[in-house]
């Protein structure tokens, strides 16, 4: 445990040139004793703001839902922002943690302090920048190059053929993609085309940030006979892992289709959602196009789920994740 704080302090003053001491912090006593039993809790003051330092007593890594909620109940507690420590953690799970904004920091290895605008990974900073995300368009576009192999470059007709999309939104999707340096783009004649030479894992890594969930919204059914669905949320994920299957089976479709099931359907649309059958998603983009056996496609189906702050579901989703043949 000293080592792992020796190398906390050095990493600050290495990464950041801060000579940071620690202090023990007032009010733990009103801490639960699984925080203190789990953590040596620690404060200190870099660049003008005090933290709380939790560093981790154990060998076991804990998810990142799991992270949260602890930071979480330590920050309403003490009434400090805390700094999760490790020794290590999979990238997988450091990905979750910047998701969720919990600062952590290992030690020689990754520094993520957002109240202090500090992203620094593998000796090299960079000032915390938002993201541009994605319209539903280029999502697909990312998605398709995710669930279907691409034997070399495509052009804006070929992804229209492909998605449904018109020419000139696959035009905007490439330009689009180019920007975020995900693949590369060449100019044939008069033809852009765009090829994915990025390995599938790394596309996704690094295409994740632009992405945001397809939900657009939820309605309730009486009954789903005859409707072009997909397995979606919680129904879907249970395919997908060991969680169990939801009391109200998840459906998605394509916002735009629901106009056509609402008007052909209007007397199974519940006027309650306790009464219901079933819970429809309305998604931005069609399930179907990248959907397998009736059931929609593991990277969408993370999108959906990922802000969701349960540690079932966060477990079950890194289980499907790791399942991903890449």
């Amino acid at each position: 445990m000293e080592d792992l704080i020796g190398r906390f302090k050095t990493y600050l003053l290495q990464a950041l040139e801060l000579n940071a001491p620690l202090s023990k912090p007032k009010k733990t006593g009103s801490l639960p004793f699984f925080l203190l039993n789990a953590y040596d809790i620690h404060q200190v003051s870099l660049l003008g703001n005090d933290f709380i330092v939790l560093v981790a007593k154990h060998g076991e890594e804990l998810t990142p839902a799991t992270v949260k909620k602890h930071v979480d109940m330590v920050n309403s507690k003490l009434g400090m922002r805390s700094i999760f420590v490790d020794a290590s953690i999979s990238s997988f799970n450091r990905k979750r943690l910047i998701e969720y904004k919990v600062p952590f920091v290992i030690p020689g290895n990754q520094m993520y302090l957002p109240d202090l605008g500090v992203d620094l990974r593998e000796h090299f900073s960079k000032r915390i920048s938002k993201p541009v995300v994605f319209g539903p368009s280029t999502q697909a576009v990312i998605l398709f190059a995710l669930t279907s192999p691409l034997i070399g470059p495509v052009n804006p007709t070929q992804l229209a053929d492909k998605l449904g999309y018109s020419r000139m939104a696959m035009t905007r999707s490439i330009t689009e993609i180019e920007s975020a340096e995900l693949a590369s783009v060449t100019i044939a004649g008069r033809e852009r085309l765009v090829h994915f030479d990025k390995s599938r894992r790394d596309l996704w890594e690094k295409a994740l940030p632009h992405m945001k969930s397809p939900v657009k919204k939820h309605v309730w059914l009486n009954k789903i006979d005859d409707l072009p669905l997909c397995r979606a949320g919680l129904s879907a994920l249970a395919e997908y892992s060991m969680l169990a299957h939801p009391k109200m089976p998840e459906y998605a479709v394509a916002e735009k289709d629901w106009k056509t099931i609402q008007r052909k359907h209007s007397g199974d649309i519940a006027a309650h959602k306790d009464e219901a059958a079933c819970k429809l998603e309305l998604w931005s983009y069609s399930p179907l196009l990248f959907s397998k056996d009736g059931i929609v496609d593991r990277f969408s189906l993370y999108l959906s789920l990922r802000t969701v702050e349960d540690e079932r579901v966060e477990s079950a989703l890194e289980t499907m994740m790791e399942d991903v043949p890449w």
